[in-house]
């Protein structure tokens, strides 16, 4: 991921007037959308927010011959876990 620091700054009519100039610069870091000189919006791509605040898709889709052991058996104890409280109920 680049870095999370600010990598240039425009003002907000940029937005407007040189659109691609910002869209160009948010592709290689955040980019600062100033008004009357006071930075008050961040552009930057998904993948950077997403590793900054530090969501990223944990699921996994595999084949189940597949899953590792520790996990299977992780996958069993839930699973009857939630079956034996079915038939608690």
């Amino acid at each position: 991921m680049a870095s999370a620091t600010i990598t240039e700054e425009f003002p907000k009519t940029s937005m407007n007037r040189r659109a691609g100039d910002v869209w160009a610069a948010a592709a290689k870091g955040p980019v600062s959308l100033s008004d009357h000189g006071t930075s008050r919006f961040v552009v930057m791509t998904r993948e950077q927010f997403d590793a900054l605040v530090g969501r990223s898709d944990p699921r996994i889709a595999r084949a189940t011959a597949d899953i590792p052991l520790d996990e299977a058996e992780e996958l069993m104890r839930v699973l009857k876990g939630v079956l034996d409280a079915d038939d608690e109920a």
